[in-house]
């Protein structure tokens, strides 16, 4: 009977199983990995397998040294999803910094930024899979008389079915940039493997990214917080964005009480379904024992007349720390400057992940959506697999393609040849 299966049953069977089982089920014979490596069936599984709104935390361990991530599910505990196992190999060797910047993430796909200045370089990376993408920057004119400012944008062309990356370089005469020379663009593409330039319009008004503000990708278009003068008493601040299908770019108006303040206290973000900001009143330093955060959605996208007040949380006598994301039930997941990772809402608090050396690691902590695909299937693979096995409880002389043969005997048992 098992011969008789239907080819829409099996594909609706493999589909809702892991991404590593499906790399190992490769084997079973080559019309199954015709399958798996298409895209039809890695956009099927992308959605019948991926569980709600998990999230991506990123966080480090300063005793051993090493970056850990683990996904959470979005439900009413912040439930560690023990399942998904997530294995990242690298090894920052920077004595200024504890590890990776994180671009952002996308597609089950993680965005790194290794911003050593003897090794720069930029990390795609499918922790599902197991593989990466590593590609060198390009190189900006810069002198003793100019200063360089770099933004990096990530994200996913839903047309050509890509990722990319762009590099935003803004070069000025000084150190603050209150004279802008020029802003070059280019956009790598991971089909291409190559660098284009991209034409910046003249009549966007908004051209100047702040610094130490995080992208948010949403609706196919990358989304920062961005400012029409790099001086910060004189600006006013919008959201540009870069369409990755279209890759032009276009600027969306702020809610009016936000447009003229400082941009430490308005953070770009995604609320429910819907483009949000997040608004801090006060900079909300350390020694703060208060905060505010008020939280907008963009009810109709690119539409400035639907901005909404979803969320008002007041906390008078507690400092939450920065605020990461929003999620969906209005609770705030925050960091402090200790490292501490938590959950609050109106009335409680829960903490995630607490720092055991209590030290200042706050640009170590990470949060995002995710979520397992198989994409970059056909790209590098780790070098470093023995460490994994031990944690995935493997024996020695039990190596990967030892444990496909078996499972493949098994399938082929149970599907048929």
């Amino acid at each position: 009977m098992a011969n008789q299966l239907p080819n829409e049953l099996i594909v609706e069977i493999l589909s809702r199983l892991p991404s590593k089982s499906l790399i190992r089920f490769q084997s079973v014979c080559k019309s199954w990995r015709s399958l798996i490596a298409s895209t039809e069936f890695r956009l099927v599984h992308f959605h019948n397998f991926n569980k709600p709104n998990p999230y991506l935390v990123r966080r480090f361990e300063l005793r051993e040294n090493r970056e850990v991530y683990t996904v959470y599910l979005d439900d009413q505990l912040f439930t560690l999803d023990a399942d998904a196992q997530i294995k990242f190999p690298f090894r920052f060797t920077s004595p200024r910094m504890y590890c990776y910047g994180i671009i952002g993430c996308c597609y089950g796909v993680v965005c790194l930024c290794n911003e050593d200045t003897t090794k720069d370089e930029v990390i795609l990376r499918n922790p599902s899979v197991r593989r990466n993408v590593t590609l060198i920057p390009p190189i900006f004119p810069n002198s003793y008389w100019n200063d360089l400012h770099l933004v990096l944008g990530f994200g996913y062309d839903t047309v050509s079915d890509d990722y990319k990356v762009e590099f935003i370089s803004i070069i000025s005469t000084n150190y603050d940039f209150s004279f802008v020379l020029l802003s070059q663009i280019e956009i790598y593409t991971a089909k291409t493997a190559v660098w284009r330039v991209v034409t910046f319009p003249d009549d966007l008004c908004c051209f100047f990214i702040c610094p130490n503000q995080s992208q948010v990708f949403f609706n196919g278009s990358v989304h920062w917080i961005a400012s029409s003068d790099p001086m910060p008493d004189v600006s006013r601040y919008s959201i540009m964005t870069f369409d990755m299908s279209t890759e032009g770019f276009g600027e969306i108006e702020l809610p009016k009480d936000l447009s003229l303040l400082q941009t430490t206290k308005v953070v770009v973000t995604v609320v429910g379904e819907f483009l949000g900001v997040i608004y801090t009143c006060g900079f909300n330093p350390s020694w703060s024992r208060s905060s505010n955060h008020v939280i907008w959605a963009m009810k109709e996208y690119k539409n400035p007349t639907s901005w909404t007040i979803m969320h008002n949380l007041d906390y008078p006598d507690k400092n939450v720390g920065r605020v990461l994301h929003v999620r969906n039930n209005g609770d705030l997941i925050t960091k402090s400057g200790r490292g501490d990772l938590t959950i609050y809402n109106r009335e409680t608090c829960h903490y995630v992940y607490t720092s055991s050396m209590r030290i200042m690691l706050e640009d170590t902590l990470f949060v995002d959506r995710y979520q397992e695909s198989l994409a970059l299937l056909d790209a590098e693979r780790d070098a470093v697999l023995d460490e994994a096995r031990v944690e995935e409880g493997q024996d020695e002389g039990f190596d990967d393609e030892s444990l496909a043969r078996y499972e493949a005997r098994y399938l082929i048992q149970l599907f048929g040849e």
